[in-house]
């Protein structure tokens, strides 16, 4: 038998490329399953500690979640080295700077878990596509976002479906939605105070989250203090938390895993791709706020939830046309300059 010939090079480089090229798939394939799964693991484990255990204190879960953060960051960047640290921050920085976007933050979390306890999984999810809106906003008053026509008009479409669900909504509880409105404009305002006040440093996300998640617990830290904590004192609430200790650090873990695989995600793919698994994942929490909960989606809020996607959707669409440049008619971003990429 005549030996067969050997592959040239351009062939073996081309097999090298093809492997590669699989394997970088599979990465970012199974990054995103795991960053939407423990992000709704997440949600459903803080639901189940504050509605099912009745532990009805969600400045204490979260804090404990922001701290173990904090701590695994902090393990990462100093201890294993896993992590280069690229900034280095005095005190005068921190609290001009860290200090208030760690309040907000903390705002962000405690009223986005405090929300658990007044409406339903589902509902949570579909008030969560107004985010659009809110941002906007916070982007035309500060300065940093020219709307154009098909801006506005994504933004109304959003927020016209995201009041025909809130209309079908049959569990209504308008402290419930305030909360919520209140999340989503903290967080809509601490990422513009993020891009002012960290303009031209260069942190790595876990090193970011090694400042923020610490600084944003030490506020969580004092609310605790003064609002649950007496609370649970007097109810021995903290008797759930040793009755319960792996529900609990789970949880804690859970909350670090969200932000290192939104780090992945956002590395070997693009903050696009989080975006478009942020979309799916509420989705997914809709339909198994129904089948596993319980919980009643009428007609109305469907519908509703279907055009505020829609307008999600296309909004998100057009800021990535402002950001390519690739569509004439929108002008590009007024940005005070280069911005820290926190997760």
């Amino acid at each position: 038998m005549a030996p067969q010939p050997f592959p040239s090079r351009d062939a073996r480089f081309r097999a090298f490329d093809d492997s590669t090229s699989w394997l970088k798939v599979f990465t970012v394939v199974s990054a995103s399953i795991a960053w939407m799964l423990v992000s709704s693991g997440l949600i459903m484990l803080n639901k189940y500690i504050m509605v099912d255990l009745e532990f009805e204190y969600p400045m204490f879960v979260t804090m404990m979640g922001m701290g173990m953060s904090g701590l695994l960051a902090f393990l990462c960047c100093y201890i294993f080295r896993l992590v280069d640290i690229n900034e280095k921050l005095d005190i005068k920085f921190w609290f001009q700077r860290i200090l208030p976007i760690g309040l907000l933050m903390a705002i962000t979390l405690w009223t986005g878990n405090e929300v658990y306890l007044h409406l339903t999984v589902a509902f949570i999810q579909m008030l969560k596509a107004f985010n659009p809106v809110i941002t906007m906003v916070c982007l035309i008053i500060a300065g940093l976002e020219t709307p154009t026509r098909p801006m506005v008009i994504s933004v109304l479409l959003t927020a016209l479906g995201t009041a025909a669900a809130t209309y079908g909504e049959m569990n209504m509880s308008m402290y419930g939605v305030a909360l919520m409105l209140t999340s989503e404009t903290a967080e809509s305002i601490r990422l513009v105070m993020t891009q002012f006040l960290l303009v031209g440093l260069n942190f790595h996300p876990i090193e970011g989250l090694m400042y923020l998640a610490s600084t944003c617990c030490l506020w969580l830290m004092a609310g605790c203090v003064v609002v649950e904590l007496p609370e649970m004192r007097r109810k021995d609430a903290i008797d759930v938390v040793w009755a319960y200790p792996s529900v609990f650090l789970c949880a804690a873990f859970l909350g670090f895993g969200v932000n290192a695989l939104a780090y992945v995600v956002i590395k070997l793919a693009s903050s696009l791709t989080l975006k478009v698994l942020a979309t799916a994942k509420n989705t997914l929490l809709v339909v198994c706020g129904m089948l596993f909960f319980g919980e009643v989606v009428t007609g109305l809020q469907g519908y509703g939830y279907i055009i505020s996607l829609t307008g999600f959707l296309w909004y998100q669409w057009l800021k990535v046309s402002q950001l390519a440049g690739s569509d004439p008619r929108i002008p590009p971003i007024q940005s005070p300059g280069t911005t820290a990429r926190l997760v």
